[in-house]
């Protein structure tokens, strides 16, 4: 290969994926980003349960009243609904040959 001859470049997206998306989204591509918006999201869900100590405004009584118990119950809340896809999965999902044709029934010749 020669000093004129340049490597060609790796496309940015994955064959068949819409332009667009690799122009808006191609910044999560990077191997921090993961990791950087994990510990973005906790230090946010920190900050949110400390300032819940200085801007409580009004009394509230009852378990409710605890630092933290509105994230604490939002994410069993969301972690109950995640897991009961489960159960309903198996009690939907189809056996794996389903579709598949047996001999003498679909799929003869014409």
């Amino acid at each position: 290969m020669s000093e004129n001859e340049k490597k060609p470049e790796a496309p940015l997206g994955e064959p068949g994926e819409h332009p667009l998306s690799v122009l808006l989204f191609s910044w999560m591509r990077g191997k921090m980003f993961l990791r950087v918006f994990a510990i973005a999201l906790g230090l946010v869900g920190l900050a949110s349960i400390g300032l819940e100590f200085w801007l409580s405004h009004k009394p509230i009584k009852g378990v409710t009243s605890m630092p933290g118990f509105y994230a604490g119950f939002g994410f069993i809340a969301f972690a109950l609904a995640v897991l009961s896809g489960w159960p309903l999965g198996k009690l939907l999902r189809r056996r794996e040959d389903y579709y598949e044709t047996r001999s003498g029934e679909a799929g003869r010749d014409r």
